[in-house]
């Protein structure tokens, strides 16, 4: 409406003939190209064309603020049209109202006290801030200005409208601001919002410059912490994302990532760890596919791989007490704390798929588990623990020579970890450290039956070791779902969740099984433990889960499904924006599983189509 009257007010500025004036009607301006061509104004919105919009006015604002403090509106996920007016006032006719409101605030308080009522608190704190303001005016030190802010919301349909007003009006109030609708002058709010320097709503508020100087929108959706990495690109802005995981701004250094195959999670945990690793965070990595293999050798001296098997000479013993000179207050009777350890590790190898062992077995085997560090020379007694400790099969001769049908049904199900195909993980003392700063644990070569207890293995050794020596690191846990598939391995993982950040310790957990992941109380308690989240492209068919737990709207589900690679949702800090994954040439080289890139398309060598490659992110 108001282009309209523009175009009119074009053609009236000069006294023009009818023919030149009907000539001037006829020539395309830039206000016939972006004025809508219906105007419907309502009583509560109005509708452009194809389009409803709402004009929201802030009429009252929270006592103080910090910079950023309008970062809810300027991120809200629709489009808005936010309209700041200011005017600045005259300095000593500031003053004179000032001085005006405080004596007649002062008069009421003396009122108050004449009648013997107790002093409105809040009538006492506006009379500090307008003394306050008034004596850094009459310094100089400030200005003031008329501020008028609006805010305008559109959707394509009333429905929607609602929808997101009720949003934008729930994001207001946590700003610790109110906000009414325009009622029947929708039509001046939506004047008051187009760029024309129009406030036809005239709903003022007197703030100083301080004040304003925080209304200003200079901030954006991505973050940039000064001791960060690059985790990736903000879509909406083009901004770096600049993370550092064990900033003091997070509750904990836990991430979560939840993706199909293919969508580009091992691709980001790798670059990841490469980034991190340039500024002193260590990594340790559950490597189920054998990906990371080529990152471990591009570490130089600071990587370590490990590979793990039926067959492998490298073994882990499940019976290792913690390092004698663990000083750890938490962990009063460390003895007591691996028997719990081990019994976990038990529940996993003994119990039936999604079932626990019974109490009369999980007694029987806390006996044998006493009595087998017992022979092994290991008491409560801390001067006792730097003894060699007890290996599974000593564990499983102590077990067969206890009575009882329970303890001969457990000590059949154990032998086959014994002297059966799946012996060779457990047959020896452990042989590995992790004295490197970036480990690799290639568990590729396990049965598949072995997975789990390799993985709930490998966790418990490392917990172990990081109660050591705190420093930076974290723990990539890859296929996290097949350990929470058990009720003792996804207690573990939980209760790692929950004490990481003790120790320094940041834990990745990456699944694609979402269902199995979220519809388990550990699962749950693992994101929720989580200071960072990551979605990555949904499958139609899993996406339900993530949806529920998320509390996605149609657009953020519409985007999870039809992400490209490497691109999702990332949430940080009470807040969500799509990321963009990106590498650079030489990373990618070492970051990419991609076949075609690894050994070559047909008729090609492996090492054109990896440099051929490089230029993309993925």
């Amino acid at each position: 409406m108001a282009l309209l009257r523009l175009r009119r007010r074009r053609s009236q500025q000069q006294a023009l003939s009818p023919d030149a004036q009907r000539f001037a009607l006829g020539v395309r301006t830039v206000a016939d190209l972006v004025a809508p061509g219906a105007f419907d104004d309502q009583r509560d919105h109005i509708r452009l064309e194809y389009q409803h919009a709402r004009t929201l006015v802030i009429h009252a604002y929270p006592r103080s603020v910090n910079a950023g403090w309008l970062d809810p509106l300027i991120n809200f996920k629709a489009p808005l049209d936010i309209g700041l007016h200011l005017q600045p006032l005259e300095t000593g006719e500031a003053v004179k109202l000032l001085t005006h409101k405080m004596v007649e605030m002062r008069s009421s308080q003396m009122l108050a006290e004449r009648g013997g009522r107790l002093a409105d608190n809040d009538q006492e704190t506006a009379y500090r801030d307008a003394e306050t303001l008034r004596e850094r005016l009459q310094r100089g030190e400030e200005k003031v200005f008329s501020v008028s802010l609006y805010v305008q919301v559109r959707a394509r349909s009333q429905d929607e409208l609602d929808e997101l007003t009720t949003r934008l009006e729930d994001d207001i109030s946590g700003m610790r601001a109110l906000s009414r609708v325009a009622m029947w002058e929708q039509a001046a709010g939506f004047r008051s919002c187009m760029p024309e320097a129009l406030d036809e709503l005239l709903v003022h508020r007197n703030v100083d410059t301080t004040s304003v100087a925080t209304m200003f929108p200079f901030s954006s959706l991505s973050l940039s912490m000064e001791n960060g990495v690059l985790y990736g690109i903000a879509k909406a802005t083009s901004m770096p994302v600049i993370l550092d995981p064990f900033d003091r701004g997070f509750e904990n250094a836990n991430l979560a990532i939840f993706a199909k195959s293919g969508a580009g999670k091992s691709y980001f945990c790798k670059l990841m760890a490469l980034r991190n690793l340039y500024v002193g965070i260590d990594f340790v990595i559950i490597d189920p596919e054998d990906e990371y293999r080529r990152l471990g050798a591009a570490a130089g001296d600071d990587g370590q791989y490990f590979r793990l098997s039926s067959s492998s000479g490298q073994h882990l013993n499940p019976f290792d007490l913690p390092p004698p000179e663990t000083a750890d207050a938490e962990y009063r009777d460390p003895l007591a704390e691996q028997v719990s350890d081990v019994l976990r590790l038990l529940d996993v190898m003994l119990a039936d798929p999604g079932q626990s062992l019974t109490v009369q077995e999980r007694a029987e085997l806390d006996r044998a588990a006493y009595e087998t560090y017992a022979g092994a020379g290991i008491t409560a007694d801390p001067a006792t623990h730097g003894r060699p400790a007890p290996l599974l099969r000593d564990f499983a001769g102590v077990l067969a020579g206890l009575s009882g049908e329970v303890a001969a049904e457990l000590s059949s199900r154990l032998r086959r970890y014994v002297d059966g195909s799946l012996a060779g993980l457990f047959s020896g003392p452990t042989n590995v450290s992790l004295d490197k700063r970036f480990v690799v644990f290639n568990i590729q070569g396990l049965e598949e039956e072995l997975k789990p207890l390799g993985i709930h293995l490998i966790t418990s050794f490392i917990w172990n070791q990081v109660r050591r020596q705190r420093k930076p690191r974290m723990l990539i846990l890859d296929e996290a779902w097949k350990l929470m598939q058990f009720p003792e391995g996804g207690a573990f993982v939980a209760s790692l969740a929950r004490r990481a950040r003790k120790y320094y310790l940041g834990l990745v957990t990456i699944t694609q099984d979402v269902s199995d992941f979220l519809n388990s109380d550990h699962g749950r308690t693992v994101l929720t433990n989580a200071s960072m989240k990551l979605l990555l492209k949904q499958d139609s068919t899993t996406i339900e889960p993530v949806v529920r737990a998320f509390q996605l709207s149609d657009t953020d589900r519409q985007k999870l499904q039809a992400a490209a690679q490497g691109s999702g949702l990332l949430y940080v800090r009470n807040t969500h924006f799509e990321l963009d994954i990106v590498a650079s040439q030489d990373e990618h080289a070492l970051a990419t599983s991609a076949p075609q890139e690894l050994y070559g398309a047909p008729g090609h060598n492996g090492d054109q189509s990896v440099a051929a490659s490089r230029g993309g992110s993925q």
